[in-house]
């Protein structure tokens, strides 16, 4: 599971305890952990037995698919389920960002996540689960996140695709569009952007929404948009895209 340090991540990480309490281990990986035994994500992991292992890699980086596969074929492991959930978000358009935050946002959000499907691909058991988390913004064109909505649609899209391409290996394959959920990485950019329309878009419950995707995974789902969120979703789909851009735009 990747991005689990935080946020919609961490609470994968609690919930699918819960619900697969048959899995040997959880990996919880993130570029934020520190490698110090004695640091508390140690600790974390330490209470609770041997099921929590906690891995400090960075989905932006180049070589993040054979570091993760290395890591899976030291420990003679299989996969029961891939979560990736990692990305990254930066407010800004093309007059006012950087290419670095953009080059960023593709290289975590789009690079990363195709890497590790491509690196792990025949450690999968049967009966595995994939879970890609998108966004609603896949179906939403967002000026002032461009980038960021264009590399959620890419997961959209290419996770349609790959459920197609895994279904005779038994691999499912379920796309998760989260709403405005109560993270930090979120209320972040709600501050970059300044947006009115963004601070008074309803929260999203974090627990929610992961418990219903987990089981939306375990029935073999394509997609799931939980709550109010499917509603506009269904909307988005079917208004034209540049409609939606104005209607979106956040500047």
């Amino acid at each position: 599971m990747t991005g689990a340090s935080r946020g919609i991540g961490a609470v994968f990480a609690d919930k699918l305890w819960q619900l697969r309490p048959d899995l040997d281990e959880i990996w919880c990986i993130s570029r934020s952990y520190n490698d110090d035994s004695s640091s508390e994500d140690f600790e974390h992991s330490r209470s609770q037995g041997s099921r929590l292992r906690y891995l400090r890699l960075d989905q932006s980086d180049d070589h993040f698919g054979d570091k993760i596969r290395n890591h899976v074929e030291r420990h003679h492991a299989t996969i029961g389920y891939l979560i990736l959930n990692a990305a990254y978000a930066n407010y800004g358009d093309v007059n006012t960002q950087d290419f670095s935050q953009a080059d960023q946002m593709i290289q975590t959000n789009i690079r990363g996540t195709v890497a590790a499907v491509y690196s792990l691909n025949d450690l999968f058991e049967k009966n595995a689960h994939i879970i890609l988390v998108s966004s609603i913004s896949a179906v939403a064109p967002t000026p002032g996140l461009a980038v960021y909505t264009a590399s959620k649609a890419f997961i959209r899209h290419w996770g349609i695709c790959l459920r197609e391409e895994l279904k005779p290996h038994r691999v499912t394959v379920t796309i998760c569009y989260p709403g405005k959920v109560q993270t930090t990485a979120l209320r972040d950019v709600v501050t970059q952007a300044k947006s009115v329309k963004l601070r008074l878009m309803p929260e999203q419950n974090l627990n929610y929404l992961v418990e219903r995707t987990l089981r939306a995974a375990e029935r073999g789902r394509a997609e799931v948009a939980p709550g109010l969120y499917g509603l506009v979703m269904a909307l988005f789909k079917s208004a034209p895209k540049r409609a939606v851009a104005r209607f979106a735009r956040l500047v």
